[in-house]
């Protein structure tokens, strides 16, 4: 009798186990699909294309990103709860979006 319950218990095991083995293939299969075919980068709309070219860390919190969105590169402040446009950059060396000086500076709220 106590041959027969311990290779029940070995069964038992060894089913559970392989069940476990299943349904986590199936999960990981389940996301590597959702992955691939639902969360697709969707294509750029015209020429709406926006890239990050710098970024530099100020603080674990705030840092400042030259970005370029349809061909303009823009440089903006970024921290916890706020993104400032600080300037816009030419394509010349040393242009820069300033002229007399003047430069404006928006924020966003986020």
């Amino acid at each position: 009798m106590d041959g027969i319950s311990g290779l029940n218990l070995i069964s038992t095991g060894l089913k559970t186990v392989a069940m476990l083995a299943i349904v986590l293939g199936l999960l990981i299969l389940l996301l590597y699909f959702m992955k691939r075919f639902l969360f697709v980068s969707r294509g750029v709309k015209g020429d709406l294309l926006i890239k990050i070219l710098s970024s530099l860390h100020l603080s674990p919190k705030e840092r400042i990103e030259v970005i370029e969105i349809s061909g303009e590169k823009i440089v903006l402040g970024i921290a916890p709860g706020s993104i400032t446009f600080l300037t816009k950059l030419g394509d010349a060396p040393g242009e820069t979006g300033e002229r007399n000086g003047n430069t404006k500076h928006q924020e966003i709220q986020e």
